[in-house]
């Protein structure tokens, strides 16, 4: 326990030297925040941000952050939309799936005075600096990497050995529906399945990224020209959304009523033990961990996205979330340097431990800490990002491809549309938000 404490003093006040002190004497000012966390709630990216805030209002007297947690698929829209009615908050979030929305627009502020006061050991430290470079639009940095992420297979590893599966058997999208078949299991005899061999969520609210939309990704690289001009009713996503349609229509391995699903009600049905495997971003991993009902979540394992054939692995999509500051805000400065602070090299110690993350920095990656069989899962995920990484292009409008996608999968299972028709409407949907 006494390391523990060391430990959580230490970083915190380092995280304090990062943020020069006000004067106590100024009118305390709070700067708002909007993020999909709660500071108040349990989880280790939760602990991480507020030892943050806390080690950030030690060293400011005269300042306060105001978290005001906020629906993660729709948080980039509502900033812009406050942007443009002049109500925006200090700070806002915002993954990578939504940058396009913000990169066009005059409504963050240029971060380059924080990273060009960084020094040479700092920029070195970095192990993704294509993050920072996806967000400089004609030399202004318009937002601080904060997290690195990307979707995993996660597996129910009891579940696959008693269907006599092993994640070898993983390695292509015919071998998961193989593997889903024969972990649909139907514990109570009642003619329906208690437990679904794949997990989906496909509404189109709330939405993430599908097989799908990794499949059709794995095939053909992007879905944009070097002009964003979309490319989506292609045979290649013909392929991945037939396959995905037929869990439900063909397989009977995903139940009928993943088609109102969103991605979170899916995980929350993943947690409950109702899915034996679902694709998720590897950010969830301690989050089901923590809410596993029903069975041990010791058994929880992340495989690599599949790919059509053995020798190909499918993408490893770079995603993340990064923190830009509202640039008319008046207290904008002030909000820099607490996202500084987030994108501290004592921050992006929290983010990983207790935080769950991906190591961003060199540093942190071979810090004792990462070193702890605990977060093995860490480092297998960067390693799926160091061999198979695929970054999506940031100045293309991509975050509602994925809802288009969705929709196109719920009109081939409702019979609706066939394939080809349905992808047609999605390329337009797609193309009309560029």
């Amino acid at each position: 326990m006494t390391t523990r404490i060391t430990r959580r003093s230490a970083i915190a006040g380092a995280l304090a030297l990062a943020a020069p002190a006000i004067g106590s004497a100024q009118a305390p000012q709070t700067i708002t925040m909007w993020t999909f966390l709660d500071p108040a709630r349990p989880g280790g990216r939760e602990r991480a941000l507020k030892q943050m805030i806390e080690g950030f209002e030690a060293a400011n007297p005269g300042l306060r952050i105001r978290v005001e947690p906020q629906v993660w698929t729709t948080m980039a829209e509502r900033f812009v939309l406050g942007h443009n009615a002049r109500n925006a908050p200090d700070i806002c979030w915002v993954n990578s799936e939504n940058l396009g929305l913000i990169l066009g627009t005059e409504a963050a502020a240029d971060l380059s005075p924080v990273v060009n006061a960084w020094s040479q050991e700092r920029r070195a430290d970095m192990l993704l600096p294509a993050a920072l470079q996806s967000v400089t639009v004609r030399g202004r940095v318009l937002a601080m990497p904060l997290m690195a992420t990307t979707f995993v297979l996660m597996v129910r590893r009891d579940l696959l050995a008693a269907a006599g599966k092993t994640l070898d058997d993983l390695k292509t999208w015919d071998g998961v529906a193989e593997a889903a078949k024969a972990m649909t299991r139907d514990t109570n005899g009642d003619g329906q399945p208690d437990i679904w061999g794949m997990g989906l969520g496909i509404a189109t609210e709330r939405y993430s990224m599908t097989p799908a939309v990794l499949g059709a990704l794995g095939a053909q690289g992007s879905f944009f020209d070097d002009r964003c001009g979309a490319r989506i009713a292609t045979p290649e996503a013909a392929r991945a959304v037939q396959w995905q349609a037929d869990l439900i229509l063909r397989h009977r391995v995903t139940p009928r009523e993943a088609l109102a699903m969103t991605s979170d009600d899916a995980i929350d049905q993943f947690a409950a033990g109702r899915f034996a495997m679902q694709v998720i971003s590897n950010a969830r991993f301690e989050q089901i961990q923590r809410n596993a009902s029903g069975w041990n979540k010791d058994d929880l394992v992340m495989a690599p996205i599949p790919g059509w054939a053995t020798d190909r692995p499918g993408p490893a999509i770079s995603t993340g979330w990064f923190a830009l500051a509202w640039r008319p805000s008046p207290r904008a400065r002030d909000a820099m340097r607490f996202i500084d602070v987030m994108a501290s090299p004592e921050a992006m110690q929290l983010w990983s431990v207790p935080g769950g993350q991906v190591p961003m920095l060199r540093s942190v990656a071979s810090s004792p800490a990462l070193q702890q069989p605990e977060n093995a899962p860490l480092k297998q995920v960067a390693a799926m990002l160091g061999t198979s990484g695929l970054a999506m292009p940031s100045q293309c409008a991509w975050a509602r491809t994925l809802a288009d996608f969705n929709l196109a999968t719920q009109q081939v299972v409702l019979g609706q549309r066939n394939v080809t028709d349905a992808l047609r409407q999605a390329e337009r949907a797609t193309q009309d938000r560029q």
